[in-house]
């Protein structure tokens, strides 16, 4: 079994299709300090956006966007703070495709900023790709392969250099050694400030998932 507290505080409850309804309530029973300790940090933590958390509006590069149903667009667009909604979209799969618009942005600028820093840094990933990790903002593999979880599309532009910095860093030095570091400083002088601003995002990665 599993149990997990998402953004919104909502405990998340994980068991095989066989186990008995009185086993899982007594597990959840024997961890009730713990539930109650998480989700007293949720609703302490000043860095989650509710709006963003219930889906009423989404993040694009730390700006928050207000879905607006529109007859004349066709397409998902982002006009200023609004993201404009086709009328011929189901209420049933709006979600979705403002899941496919993230991901599609995301796929775009990640690619872009990959590059800058690429010729920045001369450095040379094998690949750079997004994913859908659920605890890790980007990797790099030992093969060269840089992946950026496309939530990062959400954050502040210059959070998300920063992951895509730390992750080109990484072909130099795999580990977090003092040497490695020192080659984010000379990119980005204020890594600290950064790292922990991102920290403070990982909200963001329980979004879009399946409950």
């Amino acid at each position: 079994m599993a149990l997990y507290i998402n953004p919104c505080g909502e405990l998340i409850v994980k068991a095989p299709l066989n186990m008995s309804d009185r086993k899982i309530f007594d597990f959840i029973k024997s961890k009730a300090d713990w539930i109650q300790i998480q989700q007293a940090k949720v609703v302490q933590n000043k860095y989650i956006n509710q709006n963003v958390v219930a889906y009423n509006t989404f993040l694009f590069l730390g700006t928050e966007l207000m879905p607006t149903i529109c007859s004349v667009s066709r397409h998902i667009t982002r006009q200023d703070n609004v993201l404009l909604i086709p009328t011929r979209f189901d209420q049933a799969v709006i979600l979705k495709k403002i899941e496919k618009w993230l991901r599609d942005q995301a796929k775009t600028i990640i690619a872009e900023r990959a590059q800058y820093f690429s010729q920045v840094l001369k450095l040379n990933a094998s690949a750079v790709v997004t994913n859908n990790n659920k605890t890790r903002w980007g990797s790099c593999s030992r093969k060269g392969e840089l992946a950026v979880n496309w939530r990062a599309v959400m954050l502040k532009p210059e959070l998300l250099d920063y992951i895509i910095v730390h992750e080109f860093c990484h072909l130099l030095e795999f580990n977090h050694t003092k040497n490695f570091w020192a080659v984010v400083q000379t990119i980005l002088p204020n890594w600290k400030t950064l790292r922990i601003q991102l920290k403070h995002m990982n909200w963001l990665l329980q979004l879009f998932r399946p409950t």
